[in-house]
Parts: structure tokens; C-alpha cells; sequence
């Protein structure tokens, strides 16, 4: 094994640091590992975690934060680098109006800095009496981080990258977790975002963050007046042995739709053309218009235009999933001039063609400003889609009247919104349709918005526990596979669609597409951990049931475990076949909460 010795689950430990921000105190505990969750990290242990908290208010100051590390984060296993934050989420809720656990996950550079400092997990509680930065750095002769207060109030209503490039100034070998304005509003903006620095961002000085979007835990982190975490440290060292493992993850088949390959395009950004000649890429609403209306918008009609697009990466990663679009200038073959976006499948289409917009200069413009005012761009888009097509039809007046195709007047929704101004939008869809009784239109489940999926194709969403792109893979089967039986999309549900969140608990990236065997080598190579590839799907399905049961035990019933309404009728403007029939999805339902139920009360989890 390269040196490193081979090790259980029970030889390891995990150091977490507990935080309070009123008193502003830090108690260190070191956690010996039980089991695999315990050594895994990530949401596995997270989940293990929440599973005894109980929460009513995400904002309350009594009300834990978690920001926590898999295994592999930090180690020089490419694409480990993800950083979570976990909590009750402001955004998530049931019918009863229960809050419910959930996580987001982001890269970037910030993760590998917190390894590098000794840090497994940090729970936050509490709520300091004045915006804060909280500055981590090595401890002396050994001891573990030291964790320095200090005043933020300068940081007050500016833009993510001008905090970032600021923090950068006084701690240049550091990276960055930061809020943005919309998160200081966050009673009235419940999808505020949490951003995590790059090498890119701090180097050339354009907004190139990536996030922890999902949830609205950027307004959960401000609300204990935390604005800001530098982890300020050396980087772990090299691992021997780990060659052939990050050669596969780079040129393997399972990052190759987010490479720049000589044939097509990659990147999330590719998924975009996918979508769009199945006739399913979500326009006006999730309502495909069954035209080339968003031809514009793809990747090569963009580079045919006055735009330059380069491929960038995160730290030691040679995907370059990053697609980041930038005016040309020059010619004849053109320059790259000023930083336009960072283009990614998710809010190029959610705050374009889902608006109407099929202009790809202010859809750029729309997806920074997103960016920098610190909103999950997936909730902000669908959000105002949906107000966009309830003002169409009862000719309300939404977000001042808001209309499809009127960038300039999402510019001026988007700065509402991220002030507090207009609270009606920065709730969230599910509350807004609650409040309009208009709630057939609303694309969510359990309050969490929908990714660039058509819920007619997907009755996995449903079950999802934290967004349904990333912890339940159903978005894409039905495109790819037809399969329209009832059978099929319970074991879709109930088996395939949870095996996604194994990149969240040992903190690879999504994109590296690692099989559960290349991980179970990473993992041993990398840490010494023994852990098979049985063993490894086994602990991503018991945290499945763990976090599913969490939301029975809280109260989610079956009427949380829902579609709207129009996703149960056909995509009048799409060839992909009618199949979600009401009688379906009911069926389908109660035959996946019988058998979850059944797993978790089989795991003592119910």
C-alpha cells in the first residue's frame, strides 16, 4: 500500500472542533471512529451527527452548523477537494412546515487548507454580537488550529469576489469560505450561498469562486453573524502511489463529458445541447417549446460569437470542468478580454431559457450577478420563472410585474431579491406558490427547488434529500434509458438513484464519475483505510436511510414525497414519451416510502 499502513475503521479518529460564536470559544473533541461512517466523514457522519439534533429554527443561534471533510479530502487524490455544510435548511421544509436536514457540498481550494490545518469537522453555534471572519491557522509546537475572531464589518454589503480579493490581500496563502450581501438579508433570502475560493479566483482576480449553494446555508452562516472563514495554512503533502488512480480519474471514461475532447465540448455547460435535442431542456417554466430557441445559448454558438471560453480547473485537477466565458478581443482568431461568467449547465439554463432569455451576453451577466450577490443561481432561477409564468397567467404582478424575456428587469429582480427587498421571491418557489394557491407550477420537492430536469422524466425528485441532482441520480435515466415501468423506477428510486452520494462522503468530486471500486483503492492507497467496494455501498445506503429517516421521524409524510401537479401531465412540445401519469406516480410512491420505511426500520434508523 504505498508505505501507508493498512487500517479498520476503528484505528481511525476524527478531530472536530466545536465552535461558539456568541462566547466565541473553540472545544476540541476527538471522535474515535466507530464505524465506516465515522471514518468516512462527510455526510455519512454528518448524518450520524443530526440524526440525535433536533431543530425547529434554522436560524436560531442554539441551531448547529457543520462544516466537515470526507476522506479524501485534502489528500492528493484528484478531485478531492470538497468542503460540506450541513444543517436544518431554511429552504427545505415539509407540508407541516418542519424544517429538514440537508447539506451542500462545494471545491475549489478551501477544503485541502482545512486538511491541511488537522480539521475533520466544525460545528458552529451560537451568533457573535458583530459580523465576524473567523481566521484558522497552524498551532504552535504541535497543538492543534488556532481559531482567531475577528471584526467583518467591513466586509458589509460588498460583492463575493471584492471579500474575497480583499481576505486575499491580508492572508494571501489562505482560502476562503465567504457570504455574500444576500446572505446578510437572510430572513428574506432563504437560498443564500456559501462560496469557496479558488486558485483561479485568487490569482487572476475575476469571480471565479465555486459554491455551497444548495439549502440557503450561506443565511444559516450569517445568521450567527459568521461572514467569512480563512483557513490559512501549508497544503497536506504528496502521497506516493496515487499515479494510476488520479490518471483514471483524469482520462477515464468517467470524466469525459466534462473534458474538452477535440470532438465535442465538455463541461457541465454540454449538457445544455443534450438536453435541448431531446426536447426536455427546461424553457418559460420547465415548458420545452419544442423549438431551436435555445440553440444560442450552447457552447458553440456562444465560442462563434464575440466570446472566448477557457477551460480551468480547481487545485491538482486536470478535468478543467470550469468553462469560464470572457468578451473577445483581437482577431482574427479574437482574444480573451474582460471576464464575463463562469457557465455551468444549472444556471445557464435556469436563468436564461427557463426565463425566456435566449441571448447568451445578459444570460452571462445574469449568471454572475447571481454569483456575486450569493444566491444559489438554481433556486433564484426557478423561483422567478415561476413568477414569471404566474403573471402570465392571472396577469399578476409578481416581482413588479416580471415578464419572460425581460433580462433588464431580472438584473433588477435579481438586486431586489439579494437586498431583502422583495421577500415575496426570496422565500423560495414553495412558499411563494403557497402564498399565490397557484402550486402546479411550482417546480420543487419538499421546498428545494429543481435543478435543469423536467419532472415529468424524473419521479425520483421526489425522494431526493437534498436537491435531485445531487443526492438521487433519476434526473437523467429516463432520457437515457425510456423505461417507463413502475418496477423500474422503484428500484431507480429505492437502489441506483442513492448510490450518487458517494463522492459526498468521501469528498471526490461528482465529476471524476469514480466507481465505488476506484474509490475503495483511492481510499486505501490515500488514507490506509481497508474498505472494500461492498463495504463502501453499503455505508452510502445506510446514509440514505439515515437522512430519509430523519425526515419520517420529523414528520415528512407521504404528502411531502410529491411532484407538482404539471409534472404529471405530458410536455406538450416534446417527442420524449407521456409515461408520469397520475395512477404512475401514485403507484410508485407508495411502494418506495413502503420499502424505505421497511430498510430503515430494519436498520433501527425508524
Amino acid at each position: 500500500m504505498h508505505g501507508i499502513e493498512t487500517r479498520p475503521a476503528t484505528a481511525f479518529v476524527a478531530n472536530r472542533y466545536h465552535v461558539d460564536l456568541s462566547a466565541q470559544t473553540v472545544r476540541f473533541e476527538q471522535i474515535a471512529c466507530e464505524d465506516l461512517e465515522d471514518a468516512l466523514g462527510g455526510i455519512a457522519r454528518a448524518t450520524k451527527y443530526f440524526a440525535h439534533v433536533v431543530v425547529d429554527d434554522p436560524y436560531a443561534p442554539a441551531a448547529p452548523l457543520m462544516m466537515n471533510l470526507g476522506l479524501l479530502s485534502g489528500t492528493r487524490v484528484m478531485t478531492g477537494l470538497r468542503t460540506f455544510f450541513h444543517g436544518y435548511s431554511p429552504l427545505k421544509v415539509s407540508e407541516s412546515g418542519v424544517p429538514g436536514l440537508m447539506w451542500s457540498a462545494g471545491s475549489g481550494h478551501f477544503g485541502t487548507k482545512l486538511r491541511g490545518l488537522g480539521i475533520d469537522d466544525v460545528i458552529f453555534t451560537g451568533r457573535a454580537d458583530h459580523p465576524t471572519l473567523l481566521h484558522i491557522t497552524p498551532g504552535v509546537d504541535g497543538d492543534g488550529p488556532t481559531f482567531d475572531f475577528l471584526d467583518a464589518t467591513d466586509l458589509a454589503g460588498r460583492m463575493i469576489n471584492d471579500r474575497v480579493q480583499d481576505l486575499h490581500g491580508r492572508y494571501p496563502n489562505a482560502h476562503f469560505a465567504v457570504t455574500g450581501p444576500a446572505a446578510e438579508h437572510y430572513e428574506a433570502v432563504r437560498y443564500a450561498a456559501i462560496a469557496v475560493t479558488t486558485d483561479n479566483q485568487l490569482a487572476s482576480g475575476d469571480p471565479k469562486a465555486r459554491f455551497c449553494a444548495r439549502g440557503g446555508f450561506g443565511g444559516v452562516m450569517a445568521s450567527k453573524n459568521l461572514w467569512a472563514i480563512a483557513a490559512d495554512g501549508a497544503d497536506p503533502g504528496r502521497v506516493r502511489g496515487l499515479r494510476d488512480i488520479n490518471k483514471e480519474i483524469n482520462l477515464g471514461e468517467g470524466s469525459a463529458r466534462y473534458r474538452d475532447l477535440p470532438n465535442d465540448r465538455g463541461g457541465t455547460w454540454r449538457t445544455m445541447k443534450m438536453m435541448q435535442e431531446a426536447q426536455s431542456l427546461p424553457e418559460f417554466n420547465f415548458a420545452p417549446s419544442g423549438t431551436d430557441a435555445s440553440v444560442p445559448l450552447l457552447r458553440p454558438s456562444v465560442e462563434a460569437g464575440p466570446f472566448v471560453v477557457k477551460a480551468e480547473g480547481c487545485y491538482l485537477c486536470g478535468i478543467r470542468c470550469h468553462k469560464n466565458v470572457y468578451d473577445e478581443v483581437g482577431a482574427p482568431e479574437g482574444e480573451a478580454g474582460e471576464f464575463r461568467a463562469k457557465v455551468d449547465f444549472e444556471p445557464m439554463t435556469l436563468l436564461s431559457s427557463n426565463l425566456g432569455i435566449f441571448d447568451p451576453d445578459p444570460a452571462l451577466t445574469l449568471i454572475e450577478l447571481s454569483d456575486e450577490l450569493g444566491m444559489d443561481s438554481i433556486s433564484l432561477g426557478v423561483t422567478i420563472g415561476y413568477a414569471m409564468e404566474y403573471n402570465r397567467r392571472t396577469g399578476g404582478s409578481l416581482g413588479g410585474g416580471i415578464e419572460y424575456g425581460d433580462a433588464n428587469a431580472v438584473i433588477d429582480v435579481i438586486h431586489e431579491v439579494a437586498a431583502g427587498r422583495l421577500a415575496e421571491l426570496g422565500q423560495g418557489v414553495k412558499r411563494l406558490a403557497d402564498q399565490t394557491g397557484e402550486t402546479g407550477y411550482a417546480m420543487h420537492s419538499k421546498g428545494v427547488e429543481y435543478p435543469a430536469y423536467q419532472p415529468q422524466t424524473n419521479p425520483g425528485f421526489a425522494w431526493a434529500l437534498a436537491g435531485g441532482h445531487m443526492s438521487m441520480r433519476t434526473f437523467f435515466l429516463f432520457v437515457i434509458e425510456r423505461e417507463t415501468s413502475v418496477d423500474y423506477w422503484v428500484d431507480a428510486i429505492t437502489n441506483r438513484g442513492p448510490l450518487y452520494l458517494m463522492d459526498d462522503i468521501t469528498g471526490l468530486c461528482k465529476f471524476a464519475n469514480a466507481t465505488p471500486a476506484l474509490e475503495a483503492e483511492a481510499l486505501g492507497i490515500a488514507t490506509g483505510l481497508a474498505v472494500t467496494e461492498d463495504e463502501l455501498v453499503d455505508v452510502v445506503m445506510r446514509t440514505f436511510l439515515r437522512g430519509y429517516a430523519v425526515e419520517r421521524r420529523r414528520g415528512f409524510a407521504a404528502a411531502d414525497y410529491v411532484l407538482p401537479a404539471e409534472a404529471h401531465e405530458p410536455m406538450v412540445n416534446s417527442t420524449l414519451p407521456y409515461f408520469n401519469t397520475p395512477e404512475f406516480f401514485a403507484e410508485v410512491q407508495a411502494k418506495v416510502i413502503a420499502e424505505l420505511d421497511r430498510r430503515a426500520a430494519a436498520a433501527g434508523y425508524l
